[in-house]
C-alpha cells in the first residue's frame, strides 16, 4: 500500500448563504481533501459503497462479493469476507457496536471491534436497502415484494409495516430513532414516517429517480436526484426541504460534513468536487476517477472514497 500526500478539488453551492448550523456552532472551516492513503482492490475486487463506523476507526467497503473492514487510521485492510453473493447495502447506524450489512434476503451484523461477521438474519424475500435505528436495536428494509420489513436486532423477529406499498423503493434513511424517510419511485416522492406509530410526516417531490438518499448532519435526511445538480437538505422532523448544495452536473454520489459546511459530491466529467456551503468551489479533482462512494467520518476528519475506476480505496483527512 502506498501513502501519497497532495492537494486536490473542487465546489459551488448556491441555494442558501446561511449555515445549517448557527455562526457560533461551527468551528474552524475544514474538511478532508489531503490524501493520507491509497489501498489497492486490484486483488479483491472494485470498491463499489463505502460507509465510515462512526464510533470506531474503521469503514466498511463493498467489492462485488467481498466485505472489506478498513482501518482508516492505518490505512489499511482489517479484514476481507467473501460472502459469496453481492452485497445490496450497507446500514450507518453501528451505535451498538455492530454494522450491518444486507446480501439477498440476509442481513448481516458485524461486529466491529472483532471485524467479523455474526449468524446473519434471514428475511422473508431479497431486499436492497437497509437503514438501522440511531439506538442500534431496530433495522428497517426494502423489500422486492414492494413491502418495508421490520427488524427487532435484539430478538431477530421480522415483521412487515402494514397497508404500506413501495412501488419503485429507491432508497431508505433514519434518523434519531423514530423517523424513517423512504424515496417512492412510483409516486416521485420522499416521504417521512414516525415509526412510532407509522404516521406521515410529510412528503417531498422529486423530479426524477432518487440515487442516494442518506443521513445527513444531525436532524437531516440528504437525497441526491436526477434531474437535480444538488444536494438535497430535508429536515427529519417536519420532512420540509431546507436549502440545497448546487454542482457542477448532476451528481451520482455525495455526502456531507457533519455540521453541513461543505459538501462531497462525484460529478461525469468533472470527477470529484467538494463544495463550501456558502458558495465557494474549494477543490475538483479528476485523481479518483468518478467515485462511486463518497462517506465521512463522524467527528468530519477523514473522508473515504470508492474509486472502482483507479481499482482503489482513499483515505483523506485535513
Amino acid at each position: 500500500m502506498g501513502v501519497l500526500r497532495r492537494g486536490i478539488i473542487s465546489v459551488l453551492v448556491l441555494f442558501s448563504l446561511s449555515c445549517i448550523f448557527d455562526e457560533d456552532d461551527i468551528s474552524i472551516p475544514g474538511y478532508p481533501a489531503e490524501i493520507d492513503a491509497e489501498i489497492s482492490f486490484t486483488s479483491i475486487g472494485l470498491p463499489s459503497l463505502c460507509k465510515c463506523m462512526h464510533y470506531y476507526d474503521i469503514a466498511l467497503v463493498a467489492a462485488g462479493n467481498s466485505l472489506v473492514v478498513v482501518d482508516i487510521i492505518n490505512g489499511e485492510n482489517e479484514a476481507v469476507i467473501d460472502l459469496g453473493i453481492e452485497i445490496d447495502d450497507i446500514a450507518d447506524s453501528d451505535v451498538d457496536g455492530f454494522g450491518y450489512v444486507l446480501t439477498g434476503s440476509f442481513l448481516y451484523p458485524v461486529n466491529l471491534s472483532g471485524a467479523f461477521l455474526e449468524d446473519p438474519l434471514k428475511l422473508p424475500v431479497d431486499c436492497s436497502f437497509v437503514s438501522v435505528s440511531s439506538e442500534g436495536d431496530a433495522a428497517w428494509v426494502s423489500m422486492d415484494n414492494d413491502s418495508i420489513g421490520m427488524i427487532d436486532l435484539v430478538t431477530g423477529e421480522v415483521t412487515v409495516v402494514p397497508d404500506m406499498a413501495i412501488g419503485d423503493c429507491q432508497g431508505i434513511a433514519s434518523d434519531q430513532n423514530s423517523f424513517l424517510y423512504i424515496a417512492d419511485g412510483a409516486s416521485g416522492l420522499i416521504t417521512g414516517y414516525d415509526t412510532d406509530t407509522w404516521t406521515e410526516i410529510g412528503n417531498v417531490s422529486v423530479p426524477g429517480e432518487v440515487y442516494d438518499l442518506f443521513p445527513g448532519p444531525s436532524g437531516y435526511i440528504c437525497a441526491i436526484v436526477d434531474g437535480s445538480n444538488e444536494l438535497w437538505f430535508i429536515k427529519s422532523e417536519t420532512c420540509t426541504l431546507y436549502k440545497m448544495i448546487t454542482f457542477p452536473v448532476t451528481p451520482t454520489a455525495a455526502a456531507a460534513m457533519p455540521d453541513g459546511s461543505f459538501a462531497y459530491a462525484t460529478c461525469p466529467g468533472t470527477g470529484m468536487v467538494i463544495v463550501a456551503e456558502s458558495g465557494q468551489m474549494e477543490q475538483r479533482t479528476m485523481d479518483f476517477g468518478l467515485p462511486s462512494s463518497i462517506d465521512v467520518s463522524n467527528d468530519g476528519e477523514t473522508a473515504v472514497i470508492c474509486s472502482p475506476d483507479n481499482e482503489s480505496v482513499y483515505i483523506l483527512v485535513k
